[in-house]
C-alpha cells in the first residue's frame, strides 16, 4: 500500500506501452458460466478469505523448507551494473524504520525486465532483502506446515494495495494501477462522476444467492478505502442492502457464535494489524491467528476453507519472474496459505495462482458465470485440497495474553514516508501516472 494517486487508464496505457491495448482490453467481461463441480468441491460450505499487507514470498517463506525460497547465491546491486551488492539477511528487531516504495513504476523498476535484481536500487533501501522465518512468525509456519502453502501465488498486478484489491473482488482493476485515498480522487483523475462501474463478484454472489459479508477491523460503517475498495462500485455504494453487508469485524465473531457465518466471507485488517510496515508482522500474525481460532473452535470449521494472503509485495524481494498474463499482472509472488480441513497436509503447491483464483474457486463452487478472461483461465486453487481426505483437525494455536508491540525505535514510523531511490528510475517507468493522465487531459483539450 502507498497512498500515490495515479491511474493509467486504458487509453493512457498504450499511449505509454505501444501494443499494449488489446491486452488491457482482454480483461473485459468474460460471461462464460464455470464447469461442472469437481467431486466433493459442495463439502465446502464457507469460504474465508482473509488479506493482510505488504509482504513478499521470500520475505516470509523464503526459507521455508521445501518451498521455492532464495536462490542460495542471491545477491543483489546496489546500483545497476555494480559488483557491490547485498544478500539476503535475517529482518533486525524495529526494521524496516519506512515503508517501501511499492507504486506500479518503482515495481516495474525492480523487476527490471524479468532479471529480478533492481529491488534495492529502486527501492533505496537494503531493506527489500530482509527476511523473516519461523522465530518471527511462527503460527504462518505452523499453519503452512499442518495445512498447504502456495508457493506460486502472484499478486494480480504489478503494483500497489488499492488495485490489488480491486483484483480481489472482480477480477480486474478497470485500469487502476495506484492507490487513491479518497472516492473522490478517484473519481475525478478517471474522470468518472459514478466511481468504479463495471462488475464484482458480488453481483454473481448475490444472483446466485450465495450470502457474503465483508468485514472490516475497526469501524462499524467501513468507507471506501485503498482495502475496501467495494463502496467505489456504483452498484455497491447506491444499493443499501449491499452496503449492509460491509461490516465491522466485530460482526464476524458475532456471526460466528449466532450462526449467522455467510457462505463467503472477506477479513480485511486494520493498520496496526495488517503487518504493513512499519506495523509488527508479529502483531498481524496474532491477529490472523484470534480470527482463525474462532473459526476452528466454531461448528462452521468442518466445511469451510481459509486462504490467507497479502495484497502486494510491499516492495520486498521476491526472486520469481511475475510473467505478463496481461498488460497489468501479475505482480510478485506474495504469501498464500490454505487452511482447511481439506487442505492437503504439510503440502507446497508450485501451480500458478493469483487474487483471481480465489474468485475462480468461489464461482466454481457455486456455478458462477465469470467476471473476465483472468478469472476464466486462472487456476482454481484446488490443487491445494484434497476431497477424499480424513478431514485435518484444527489447529488453534494460544495467544499471548497482554501482547505489546512498540513502535519503531527510529527513523520513519509513518506508513506513507518511504525511502528515496539511489538511481533515477529509468525510461518511461520515470514518468508517473498522474503525469501520463494529464497529458491525455491536454490532449483531449486540443
Amino acid at each position: 500500500m502507498r497512498p500515490f494517486r495515479g491511474v493509467v487508464l486504458l487509453a493512457a496505457f498504450a499511449s505509454v506501452f505501444p501494443g499494449s491495448a488489446q491486452l488491457a482490453r482482454s480483461q473485459g467481461s468474460a460471461s462464460q458460466k464455470s464447469g461442472p463441480e469437481p467431486p466433493g468441491i459442495d463439502k465446502i460450505n464457507h469460504v474465508v478469505w482473509i488479506i493482510q499487507e505488504n509482504r513478499s514470498f521470500d520475505n516470509y517463506f523464503g526459507t521455508f523448507p521445501g518451498a521455492d525460497g532464495f536462490p542460495p547465491t542471491t545477491c543483489l546491486p546496489k546500483m545497476p551494473g555494480s559488483k557491490d551488492c547485498v544478500a539476503p539477511f535475517h529482518m533486525p528487531a524495529g526494521a524496516p524504520t519506512c515503508d517501501l516504495d511499492h507504486s506500479w513504476r518503482i515495481a516495474h523498476a525492480a523487476i527490471n525486465n524479468g532479471r529480478m535484481d533492481g529491488f534495492v536500487w529502486a527501492e533505496g533501501s537494503p531493506y527489500t532483502m530482509g527476511y523473516y522465518d519461523e522465530r518471527d512468525i511462527p503460527s504462518y509456519w505452523k499453519y503452512a506446515h499442518q495445512y498447504a502453502l502456495a508457493d506460486r501465488f502472484f499478486s494480480s498486478l504489478n503494483g500497489p494495495s488499492l488495485p490489488n484489491h480491486i483484483y480481489t473482488v472482480a477480477a480486474q482493476s478497470g485500469g487502476i494501477t495506484d492507490n487513491y485515498l479518497s472516492l473522490e480522487d478517484l473519481e475525478e483523475d478517471t474522470d468518472s462522476p459514478e466511481g468504479l462501474t463495471f462488475p464484482t463478484i458480488v453481483d454473481l454472489m448475490d444472483k446466485a444467492k450465495v450470502s457474503w459479508k465483508y468485514y472490516v477491523e475497526g469501524t462499524k460503517k467501513p468507507p471506501f478505502h485503498l482495502w475496501n475498495p467495494l463502496p467505489g462500485f456504483k452498484d455497491v455504494r447506491e444499493n443499501p442492502e449491499r452496503m449492509s453487508k460491509i461490516v465491522g469485524q466485530d460482526e464476524y465473531f458475532r456471526d460466528l457464535q449466532q450462526g449467522t457465518l455467510p457462505q463467503v466471507s472477506y477479513l480485511i485488517p486494520n493498520g496496526p494489524d495488517s503487518e504493513h510496515p512499519t506495523e509488527s508482522p508479529t502483531r498481524g500474525m496474532w491477529y490472523v491467528a484470534r480470527l482463525l481460532n474462532a473459526l476452528m473452535k466454531s461448528p462452521y470449521w468442518k466445511d469451510s476453507v481459509v486462504f490467507v494472503t497479502w495484497d502486494d509485495y510491499g516492495g520486498f524481494y521476491d526472486h520469481v519472474f511475475p510473467h505478463d498474463v496481461d498488460a497489468f499482472g501479475f505482480g510478485p509472488r506474495v504469501p498464500m496459505i490454505i487452511i482447511s480441513p481439506y487442505a492437503k497436509p504439510g503440502y507446497i503447491s508450485h501451480v500458478e495462482y493469483d487474487f483471481t483464483s480465489v474468485l475462480k474457486f468461489i464461482e466454481v463452487r457455486w456455478g458462477m458465470y465469470h467476471l473476465t478472461t483472468r478469472d476464466r483461465e486462472a487456476a482454481d486453487m484446488e490443487d491445494t485440497l484434497d476431497f477424499s481426505q480424513a478431514p485435518n483437525p484444527p489447529l488453534v494455536i494460544d495467544v499471548p495474553d497482554n501482547l505489546h508491540f512498540p513502535p519503531p525505535p527510529h527513523g520513519c514510523t509513518d506508513w506513507f514516508n518511504t525511502y528515496a531511490p539511489y538511481v533515477t528510475i529509468p525510461g518511461h517507468l520515470d514518468r508517473t501516472a498522474i503525469e501520463v493522465i494529464q497529458m491525455q487531459k491536454e490532449k483531449k483539450k486540443k
